[in-house]
């Protein structure tokens, strides 16, 4: 039920630009190739290009079409000093299947080094009890979308998410339930999740919903979904707690990301008291 998408870059530069400056420098490289005398060889130069297409490439057509490319470029020299297939001696026959080789290994070198990295952040993002992005990562994202609001002048929402009555679960029935009740509310906050809407989990019973281009009704309406839904859920599965939420809509990026977290938290306390002034 975790949130892992292959979207998230691997690496401090964005996949797309990476990508791309990879098949740039492909045809540079290849372009040196032609103009250089007949005594200069590039062959080893193309794995580099080939290597970061192949670390940041999502598409797997994009990672054959590099390994393509790379090959036909780096026996570019056969073709320019007039050596054919049918005239093939066994050495070169034998350099042609290192040079494959070569690159093929280079490239799946670097595919695995991609999803060793991919798996690490994400370990390092998600919560291990619920699958949800944790609050390291939580912090990223709205970091990110303050940022956007300057860029281009964008409007998130975002929600924080408290489980009333948590702690009596805890000390009632033991953490192994509170765990499961934690798990559950994860669960239905992901049937929310979409690809401008994140769930995360910021610590104990707090949960944390990140909205793109949610302005404050629709978050509201968002919010009055989700705190329905949840409270219906654990009501059928006889769990005693309900949910406390409170939003906020940035339009201007007039916050930091510990105020933003402040101001979020002051409107999920406010909408607590409400509902221990209605209860009492």
């Amino acid at each position: 039920m975790n949130q892992y998408n292959d979207n998230v870059a691997p690496f401090i530069v964005k996949p797309k630009v990476a990508v791309l400056l990879g098949f740039g420098l492909l045809f540079l490289i290849l372009f040196l190739d032609i103009l250089s005398p007949d005594d200069y060889r590039f062959v080893l130069l193309y794995l580099f290009p080939a290597a970061i297409i192949a670390l940041n490439a999502k598409s797997k057509k994009v990672v054959i079409l590099a390994f393509t490319l790379t090959f036909l470029f780096e026996n570019y020299f056969l073709h320019r000093d007039g050596y054919y297939p049918l005239y093939f001696t066994k050495i070169e026959i034998f350099n042609l299947v290192i040079r494959f080789l070569s690159t093929l290994l280079i490239m799946w070198l670097a595919r695995s080094l991609r999803r060793s990295q991919l798996r690490v952040n994400f370990l390092a993002n998600t919560d291990s009890l619920t699958g949800l992005w944790n609050r390291r990562w939580a912090r990223i994202a709205i970091e990110q979308s303050l940022a956007k609001l300057e860029d281009r002048r964008e409007t998130f929402s975002i929600a924080m998410i408290d489980v009333n009555d948590f702690k009596k679960i805890n000390d009632l029935q033991g953490h192994a339930v509170g765990d499961q009740v934690l798990t559950k509310v994860a669960h239905l906050l992901m049937e929310f999740s979409s690809e401008v809407v994140s769930c995360c989990r910021l610590g104990g019973d707090e949960f944390l919903i990140i909205a793109q281009n949610y302005d404050e009704l629709k978050m509201k309406r968002l919010c009055g979904d989700i705190e329905r839904e949840v409270n219906q859920e654990m009501q059928k599965a006889n769990y005693a707690v309900s949910l406390s939420i409170g939003s906020v809509t940035y339009s201007k990026a007039s916050a930091s990301v510990s105020e933003v977290l402040h101001q979020v938290d002051l409107e999920m306390y406010q909408h607590k008291m409400e509902i221990k002034s209605a209860r009492a």
